[in-house]
């Protein structure tokens, strides 16, 4: 609902804004009037503030809509690819999988993976400059 309202408010308010705008021509026509300068300048500023409050109401609306869903203090954490289930523990490099503990004695290949623990951050090598 306040999404709508604020929708609502930016349209009134742009509207007004054009309104403001449309005083100019006879605020600088061939008999100037400067009451008429003052007027429009006044509703295109009232528009402009109510399209910013519609704006407001807007993100007012989607911080409180994102409220419900849990905030993770320590960072984002990785989920195990094979289950979706529980948090990864250690993750393949050579298959690009993070595996939780109990998925790990599925995926093991002694031969070909090399694992990293996924708490561990990750650092790519950068190109060296030919300097």
């Amino acid at each position: 609902m306040a999404s709508k309202i604020g929708s609502w408010i930016i349209g009134v308010g742009c509207f007004l804004a054009f309104v403001g705008l449309c005083f100019l021509p006879a605020a600088f026509g061939a008999q100037r009037d400067m009451t008429e300068l003052a007027a429009g300048a006044m509703v295109f500023s009232t528009g402009m503030v109510l399209a910013a409050a519609g704006f407001y109401i807007k993100a007012r609306f989607w911080v409180e809509g994102n409220q419900s869903k849990p905030v993770n203090t320590k960072g984002r954490r990785k989920v195990c690819n094979l289950c979706g289930e529980n948090e990864s523990a250690v993750e393949c490099r050579v298959h690009h999988m993070n595996l939780c503990p109990d998925c790990l004695g599925k995926h093991y290949d002694f031969k070909t993976c090399a694992y990293v623990p996924s708490t561990r951050p990750v650092y790519t090598k950068s190109k060296a400059s030919g300097a």
